[in-house]
């Protein structure tokens, strides 16, 4: 997600969670699985050197993976739009080890049809894999009216997440058709409805939840979660999650367990108990340029210092996600810096993006500099597991005597049951 957060954007709304996403015990589980941390950044996909430079900031900072997007066009619908891009900066990522994600969505919010959408994912698909690629994440925040059109019927109901349900199943068969060594990603959640047209986002899970089981279908619909839990507001510290119980934030993850776990229990669609992972595909907070000659525009909404950076990633790793033994997978966004403050070009032309949410400055080579969270969140990113400060998280549904299998072993395996530059 990459909505500009307005000054005083929710404001009102920010409080301490209640709790975090389980209770941290004592002692690590004898079996947990890895945890791999990268960016969400698609400047390396389009950078003249296919990505050799930013690729290798990626390895300095000890990051092994990169997702980018990769959109479909509904007037050319066969055609991979921006294959070039691809075909020159995948060799590169494959080369030097980065581990490459796609999240594949429509130009077009209103155009989702499951058929000419999963057919151009199997096309997807079979072209990639020649370079390693394997995951794929099923559309952008479908839960928003931005990347979903519609949310709603003239009552109010949720429509989209019906409708998503379908295109999601649909694009997991296809997606293991074309490719066996498959991994489908669903959602790419907002943590909120961005405005009244959108759904909150563990109301759409749900509902998702509900299509599915009404389906009568017995294989999976996805193998990992993907979830965006960006903070209520620009400047709002790790620690904070949201009040309303729909939405979810950093610690608020318990919330989407229990969403997950409501909506697929006894289903052929792992929970989290059951060997459903979480890929948390973009997170971050923008930080202050000021001073800074290669920005363009002013500032729009409230930024961190350099120092706050570091702070607010390290709680984030060393307290959140580290210890979730859920969390397989982090891609911070970005890497790098848009130079656009405001996501407005010099003539004001807007261009979207106008993230300064990087560990390195805007500019390129010879012009960009490291950020001081580039190297002090190194060593934790190398340590995986071991950067785990506040005990290892283990959670049970709602309503369960018995403790759950807390720590998955991984996704769930395929078919197996009980398995644009964006804004």
């Amino acid at each position: 997600m990459r909505a500009r957060f307005a000054a005083a954007c929710l404001v009102a709304l920010i409080a301490a969670s209640a709790a975090y996403a389980g209770k941290p015990g004592p002692v690590k589980p004898a079996k947990l699985p890895t945890i791999a941390w990268g960016v969400a950044d698609d400047a390396s996909k389009y950078s003249d050197d296919g990505g050799a430079w930013f690729d290798g900031l990626l390895k300095g900072a000890n990051l092994t993976e990169n997702r980018w997007t990769l959109a479909w066009n509904p007037s050319n619908p066969t055609a991979i739009t921006e294959l070039p891009f691809v075909q020159r900066a995948a060799p590169v990522s494959q080369k030097l080890g980065i581990h490459v994600v796609l999240a594949l969505y429509s130009t077009q919010a209103s155009q989702h049809d499951p058929a000419a959408f999963c057919a151009w994912a199997a096309i997807v698909a079979r072209t990639v894999k020649v370079w390693g690629i394997h995951d794929y994440i099923v559309w952008n925040e479908p839960n928003t009216r931005l990347y979903w059109t519609p949310q709603k019927d003239a009552a109010g109901n949720d429509v989209a997440g019906p409708a998503y349900e379908q295109l999601l199943a649909q694009c997991y068969d296809a997606l293991h058709a074309a490719d066996s060594q498959a991994r489908v990603i669903g959602m790419g959640l907002s943590p909120r409805a961005s405005t009244s047209d959108s759904t909150e986002p563990l109301a759409f899970l749900r509902d998702v939840g509900k299509a599915y089981r009404a389906s009568g279908r017995r294989q999976p619909i996805m193998d990992q979660l993907a979830i965006h839990p960006y903070p209520a507001a620009s400047t709002v510290p790790p620690d904070v999650g949201y009040v309303p119980a729909d939405r979810y934030g950093i610690p608020d993850l318990a919330r989407v367990k229990q969403a997950v776990w409501d909506a697929f229990n006894g289903t052929g669609q792992p929970t989290t108990v059951t060997g459903l992972t979480f890929r948390i595909d973009e997170v971050g907070w923008q930080v202050d340029t000021t001073g800074l000659s290669q920005y363009v525009n002013a500032e729009n909404v409230g930024v961190i210092s350099p120092a706050t950076q570091v702070q607010y990633l390290k709680t984030m790793t060393e307290k959140y996600f580290a210890c979730d033994p859920t969390v397989t997978d982090v891609e911070l966004f970005l890497l790098q810096d848009e130079k656009y403050r405001n996501g407005r070009d010099e003539t004001g032309k807007y261009v979207g993006g106008g993230w300064q949410s990087g560990l390195v400055t805007a500019g390129g080579p010879g012009i960009a500099q490291v950020r001081p969270a580039y190297t002090q969140l190194a060593p934790d990113w190398k340590a995986g597991r071991g950067a785990c400060k506040n005990g290892f998280v283990s959670w049970t549904p709602a309503g369960v005597a018995t403790p759950a299998a807390s720590v998955p072993s991984g996704p769930a395996k395929p078919g197996k049951g009980p398995k644009p530059k964006k804004k």
